[in-house]
């Protein structure tokens, strides 16, 4: 009886003392070189993530500061050096992700500017396809694409591009109970008036003046209170003269 209380002692310490004498007597001997490989193991596992981590902080600083290279002469007006730097990093292969994304993003629009189409046009699929799901970069970049369109009249690509937009990016519905009461759903991407006009403007383009119509009147019933509302009234008004 006696023995095997002993050994119910050694199996389960219950009390500090008899813990460090089983760790001392009969665990460590048995069991302490898989405990010490386990320990290192464990400790090896640590560094190595926190090395990881401590890598990709050191990548992602890095990355910054060579897109605020370029961010600096596109704040102080400095197209022509901006391009050019935003260029040398992303075709040198230093931005990854987001800031590749960001990179061709500023580069596209600079090249848009200066009506290099084509150029516009492969740098703001590249944003698309690094952007990360992030909502107002891969916007942009979409918003892009269908200015490139218009800019080429190619109004049914252009059309396609601006529905596309609207449908995923235009939240609000235009019922003013619902946004006096402050439920009506809203907009996470602010451009989406400015595109609804562009829209209209390919309508009017093609020659579909029920579609221009409609899509004015969207303007006004849904984006009222934007900047574009009084253009969207504008061209209601010359629609109706003619």
């Amino acid at each position: 009886m006696n023995e095997k209380n002993n050994q119910n002692s050694k199996a389960a310490p219950n009390s500090a003392e008899s813990l460090f004498e089983y760790l001392k007597g009969d665990f460590w001997p048995k069991h302490g070189t898989k405990v010490t490989v386990a320990i290192i193991l464990v400790a090896v596992a640590v560094f190595a993530v926190a090395q990881h981590i401590s890598s990709n902080m050191e990548k992602k600083v890095s990355m910054a500061e060579e897109l605020g290279k370029g961010l600096d002469y596109v704040y102080r007006g400095k197209g022509d050096s901006a391009l050019i730097t935003l260029e040398a990093s992303i075709q040198g292969g230093t931005l990854k992700g987001l800031f590749l994304a960001k990179a061709a993003l500023l580069a596209g629009n600079i090249h848009l500017q200066n009506n290099n189409l084509d150029s516009a046009e492969a740098l703001y699929k590249l944003v698309v396809s690094n952007a990360s799901g992030v909502e107002i970069i891969l916007s942009a970049a979409e918003h892009g694409l269908a200015v490139v369109a218009m800019e080429r009249q190619n109004y049914p690509e252009a059309i396609s591009l601006l529905n596309a937009f609207v449908n995923k990016y235009g939240k609000r519905t235009g019922d003013l109970a619902k946004r006096y009461a402050k439920t009506e759903p809203a907009d996470e991407i602010a451009t989406v008036p400015d595109v609804l006009w562009k829209l209209a403007l390919c309508y009017l383009e093609t020659g579909d003046s029920d579609k221009t119509k409609q899509t004015a009147q969207k303007i006004l019933k849904v984006y009222g209170d934007s900047p574009k509302a009084a253009d969207a009234s504008k061209l209601l008004a010359t629609l109706v003269e003619k």
